[in-house]
């Protein structure tokens, strides 16, 4: 199957998962009593598992308490959810030695580092028939003949808005903004309207990371998204400068005063929380939100879901939608059997179907669509459906930051580690004029130094990663 025959089939495949509300249901839990083979004196086995998300958080504790507590392999979980900097959290584990046992979405280092234990012989045909076909997607950074993780979720991306702050604000609540400059003028209008406690953004980039739901994710309708993390498929390099103006947008309507005062030290979850009091207009959202603003942070208002605006109005380029939020295995596990047999309570049905009925996501487990939530039956659902254009983007190439000693720098900012990409926009929304364009041409410039060094080395395949005829309006 080529690569356009593939981004069909995931989005066909997608869109029926969403339809149907795209979460998973459960067989009866059995309640009966459970007979131990291990003696009760017997010092358990502790599996460390770490995720990012906290949307889930509840349901996935409440089946780990059930496993720990009837469990016959002498397994106690232990499960962390980092909601700050998770990747940086993973890399200092990985540099002191520590990673857990099981962790959700690693940074592509830990790949290329041969942390990631290769699951082939784990994959059987009962495995691949209990899943849809983009749960099996492999990455362009996937060595050959390896597979590392089951892709458990179908993720869309959209802009959340407070009907509510609309309405006050003299905004029509069924006309969510269709241009940039209209979501500008919006977001002046709530701020003004809302007496110094009301604000029409936020921009949560204490999480760097951020930058992609608020720049790069938000710039494909417009036609400027061609492929992930900066990535130009068609030319096969990077290039950030197609982004510049959007750095620019968020420069000036900080300025103007219209995003939530703080900017740069609040997280995603500090803005969430304040979109559900009621506090913020509009923000950049995703399928997980579905669980957030209905759990997590209860929504106090009517919100709304809509399409990311355009520059003129004009549809440009497809919404992209990703396959992902996959458990992956430490290959230097000190328990591989016991992590193997927590890897698979972790993929079981049971598990999906779960996290379905509590509506927490869209899954690529097929026992989840008996046991999905219908759309209507939870706020948000009908609205994260994916409608086309949609599709799967390519991912940015896994890039060697090891490769360039001493490794580059553009100002202050270092990147030996790997982490300064994302600080580099923060830089330039800081500054904004000139200087915008001038570090994301430097950007362009560093990253594109590593991803030549990397193909020389070999942990980069260029045919895996360029698509001479991409096009951002087709599958």
């Amino acid at each position: 199957m080529n690569m356009k025959q593939k981004g069909k089939s995931v989005l066909i495949l997608s869109c029926l998962l969403l339809t149907l509300g795209g979460i998973v249901g459960c067989s009866k839990p059995d309640n009966s009593p459970k007979e131990p083979t291990v003696s009760p004196s017997a010092s358990k086995v502790k599996i460390e598992i770490w995720n990012s998300a906290r949307h889930d958080q509840a349901t996935r504790e409440a089946l780990i308490k059930q496993f720990n507590e009837t469990n016959k392999d002498n397994i106690e979980i232990e499960y962390k959810v980092f909601t700050d900097n998770y990747p940086d959290q993973l890399r200092l584990a990985f540099n002191a030695n520590k990673l857990p046992d099981l962790m959700f979405e690693p940074p592509q280092e830990l790949y290329a580092a041969g942390s990631i234990l290769n699951i082939n012989d784990m994959i059987t045909e009962e495995t691949k028939k209990r899943f849809v076909e983009p749960a099996f997607y492999k990455p362009s950074f996937a060595k050959k003949d390896e597979f590392y993780q089951i892709r458990e979720n179908v993720t869309n991306y959209k802009l959340v808005y407070n009907k509510d702050l609309f309405e006050a604000s003299g905004l029509d609540p069924e006309k969510p903004p269709a241009t940039w400059q209209e979501m500008r003028d919006y977001a002046k209008t709530i701020t003004e309207k809302g007496d110094g406690k009301k604000y029409g953004l936020g921009l949560p980039i204490k999480q760097t990371v951020f930058w992609q739901y608020y720049a790069l994710i938000p710039s494909a309708r417009s036609g400027d998204y061609w492929g992930g993390g900066g990535w130009d498929a068609k030319a096969g390099k990077f290039d950030y400068t197609r982004y510049s103006k959007y750095i620019q947008w968020w420069h000036d309507v900080n300025k103007e005063g219209s995003v939530f005062p703080g900017v740069g030290s609040y997280d995603n979850d500090m803005i969430r929380a304040q979109f559900s009091e009621g506090n913020v207009g509009m923000l950049s959202a995703a399928t997980w939100d579905i669980g957030v603003f209905n759990d997590q942070f209860p929504a106090k208002i009517n919100w709304g879901v809509a399409d990311f605006p355009t520059w003129d109005g004009e549809v440009k380029g497809s919404s992209p939608y990703n396959t992902g939020n996959g458990i992956t295995i430490n290959k230097n596990t000190k328990h591989l059997k016991e992590t193997k047999i927590v890897w698979e309570f972790f993929t079981s049905d049971d598990m999906y179907t779960e996290l379905a009925k509590a509506g927490l996501g869209s899954f690529t487990n097929i026992a989840a669509q008996d046991k999905s939530l219908p759309p209507q039956e939870r706020k948000g659902l009908a609205d994260f459906i994916i409608t086309q254009p949609a599709k799967q983007y390519i991912a940015a190439p896994s890039v060697d930051y090891k490769l360039l000693n001493p490794p580059p720098k553009i100002g202050d900012i270092d990147f030996g580690g790997g982490y300064g990409v994302w600080e580099v926009f923060t830089d330039a929304f800081t500054k904004g004029g000139e200087d915008i364009d001038k570090l994301m041409q430097e950007l362009s410039e560093v990253q594109n130094k590593f991803f030549e060094e990397s193909v020389k080395a070999g942990s980069v395949d260029l045919d895996l990663v360029k698509v001479p005829d991409f096009n951002p309006m087709t599958n």
